[in-house]
């Protein structure tokens, strides 16, 4: 077994929860169906559960993220929206490993849109606990706006990604520019919950909304959430879309430019701005 890095160790996990070594074999141990396939529901001695999300494309940004996130809303009380609680994460070799709990409930579908919708809302009013752009505690960027979904550098400032988005535009000699600076300096960095897709959100036995996954959940400028509602690429986003209340955007237009201009090329290695050519991480 390879090393195990703890990146969260939460005070308020169960005084039960098995070490990660125990974690990791049952993990890998039950035979996984197409719902479960990312992650798997495990016993505790109590007869309680916990719910671990594992594999080689899971982050520590999205963990500590996820964590960030639910601790926000239960310190405000939030009755719109709930996120699972972190218990632990961890790494194992390329495996990244999220112990959560675990919250009983329905996936939500076409007649939920109202209730999703204001959980949303409440999502993209979270403001960045810094001024890291990306995951908490930094990281690549995941969002449709880049091929595959995921940013191909870290960005130290809304300059440079700014600068890498115009680049493209420039490089592609298409119109329009972006001006991320100002809307931040208005908004700053918010929550930004790209993959607005039905198996994401959940409604439990309280008929409350929970939020799922944020391995595509960053830290943006409220452009990056313009841009997913205008995208409207899910049924879920297409029903949500004008229930929800977020800052308009004159990059949107620009920014969906940038992002087609990427697609011929199957890289975002497209117009990077010279201070960004030398690095990758």
């Amino acid at each position: 077994m390879a090393q195990i890095k703890i990146v969260i160790d939460a005070e308020n996990k169960p005084a039960n929860l098995p070490d990660p070594e125990v974690i990791i074999e049952q993990c890998h141990g039950p035979a996984h169906t197409k719902i479960n396939f990312r992650g798997v529901r495990l016993l505790l001695d109590n007869e309680e559960y916990y719910w671990v999300k594992f594999g080689p494309d899971i982050t520590m940004g999205e963990a500590r993220t996820q964590d960030y996130v639910a601790r926000v809303l239960e310190r405000n009380a939030d009755t719109t929206v709930k996120v699972p609680s972190v218990y632990l994460a961890f790494q194992e070799g390329s495996f990244g490993y999220i112990v959560m709990e675990y919250i009983r409930g329905e996936m939500c579908g076409r007649a939920d849109a109202d209730l999703v919708a204001a959980s949303v809302q409440s999502l993209i009013a979270i403001e960045s606990p810094d001024s890291v752009l990306g995951p908490v505690g930094g990281g690549f960027i995941q969002h449709p706006f880049f091929v595959d979904w995921v940013a191909s550098r870290q960005y130290k400032s809304v300059q440079q990604l700014e600068k890498h988005i115009n680049g493209i535009l420039r490089a592609t000699e298409r119109r329009g520019r972006v001006r991320l600076q100002p809307e931040v300096a208005n908004y700053g960095l918010r929550l930004c919950p790209a993959d607005i897709h039905m198996t994401n959100f959940i409604k439990d036995d309280e008929g409350r909304i929970v939020a799922l996954d944020f391995g595509a959940t960053c830290f943006l400028p409220p452009s990056f959430f313009a841009f997913v509602m205008y995208r409207r690429d899910t049924l879920l986003a297409q029903l949500i879309a004008n229930k929800v209340k977020y800052p308009k955007s004159k990059d949107v237009d620009a920014m969906s430019m940038a992002s087609y201009a990427l697609v011929p090329y199957g890289t975002n290695e497209v117009g990077v701005p010279r201070e960004l050519k030398s690095r990758k991480n």
